[in-house]
Order: C-alpha cells, then sequence, then structure tokens
C-alpha cells in the first residue's frame, strides 16, 4: 500500500517543485516591477511638492506685491483728493504721475465722472478694473496651481504606498515559494498554494494600480 502511493507523492512534491519555480521567476519580475514604480512614483511626488512650493512662494510674493501697490495707491489718491479740494493743481499733476502708469487711466476716468459737482460718490478702487492693475489675480492663479500640484504629490505619495505594499507581498511570496523547495512533504505543497494564493492576488492589484513610465 505504501509502494503504491510512493509514485503519487513524488509526483504531486515534482509539480509542487514545478510551480515554486514558475512563482519564483514572476515574483522576481513582479517585485521588480513593484519597486520601480514606488520610485517612479517617489520622484513624482517630490516634484509636485516642490512645485507646490514655488507655486506658493510665488503667490505670497504677489500678495505681498498688491499690498503695497494698493497701500501706496490709497495713500497718494488721498493726497491728490486733498490737492484738487483745495484747488492746488500744480501738486495734484505731480501726485497723478506718482500713480502706477495701469492707474493713470482709471484716475482719468473717476475724474469725468465730476466726483466732486455731481452725484458720483464712488471711487476709483471700487471696481474690478482696478483690481486687475494689481498682482491679485496672479496670486490666485498660483494659488490654485500650488492646489493641483498638492493633490498630484498626495496621488503620487498614495501610488508609492501601495507599490511598497505590493513589494513586501511579493517579497513574502518569494520567501514562501522558496521555502516551499526545502520540503518533500505536503508543507512544501501547501507552502506553495499559499505562495500561489499571494501571487495571484499581487498581480490582480498590479493590473489596476496607475503606472508611471
Amino acid at each position: 500500500m505504501t509502494t503504491a502511493l510512493e509514485p503519487s507523492r513524488s509526483s504531486r512534491a515534482r509539480w509542487a517543485e514545478i510551480l515554486a519555480a514558475v512563482i519564483l521567476s514572476i515574483t522576481v519580475v513582479a517585485t521588480a516591477w513593484s519597486a520601480f514604480q514606488a520610485g517612479k512614483w517617489g520622484g513624482a511626488m517630490t516634484v509636485s511638492f516642490n512645485e507646490a512650493s514655488i507655486d506658493r512662494t510665488i503667490a505670497a510674493a504677489d500678495i505681498a506685491q498688491a499690498s503695497r501697490d494698493i497701500s501706496g495707491d490709497r495713500a497718494n489718491f488721498g493726497d491728490y483728493v486733498l490737492a484738487l479740494s483745495a484747488g492746488d493743481e500744480r501738486t495734484a499733476e505731480i501726485l497723478f504721475v506718482e500713480f502706477r502708469d495701469e492707474v493713470q487711466p482709471l484716475i482719468t476716468d473717476w475724474l469725468i465722472r465730476d466726483p466732486f459737482g455731481g452725484s458720483y460718490i464712488g471711487s476709483p478702487f471700487d471696481t474690478p478694473d482696478y483690481l486687475a492693475t494689481t498682482t491679485l489675480e496672479s496670486a490666485v492663479e498660483s494659488l490654485a496651481t500650488a492646489e493641483m500640484h498638492t493633490t498630484e504629490a498626495l496621488d503620487a505619495r498614495g501610488n508609492v504606498g501601495d507599490y511598497t505594499l505590493m513589494t513586501v507581498l511579493f517579497a513574502v511570496v518569494l520567501f514562501l515559494a522558496g521555502l516551499s523547495r526545502q520540503f518533500r512533504t505536503r508543507i512544501s505543497i501547501a507552502l506553495t498554494a499559499i505562495a500561489a494564493t499571494g501571487l495571484v492576488v499581487g498581480l490582480a492589484v498590479l493590473v489596476v494600480l496607475p503606472t508611471l513610465l
């Protein structure tokens, strides 16, 4: 009875060893691919975070510049209005020249509306045209771009984690497949089956993960 079972056991052990060898070969490639992708996504994450940081720096500079321009314009405008009210045209002319080139047409339009003698009580700074002369719009665009790059960086970091996890999984599969070849019993078959299951699961996950070349 024992003798009759020997060929069957030997055949199962031989097929288990062949399967283990196949698993090892595929897993080595899968491990290398996972490590490669983790490195690529890690690089993409670093680049995106750096770009987001640069965009925020540019936005901060634009906001600071806009703050200086607005403060200067309003202070000069106050002096300009006082000069006009006092009838000091010479001083008013000097102050007008001190306005930024982009603001001067707005001051001219404001004067055309006769703010002193008519019913118009608005300010040249109350219009969207004035904001367009500052760097606030550029700052908003830079902040939006920074947010986009931050989102890209966070997505890349998630992919790094996924591929790192896959690398660990395939390392376990390699260990189990290699260990199975040290036995010639049911233990070998069990270890090979577990390794094969882990490999199939890992490959299924790799198929749906985003790739970066």
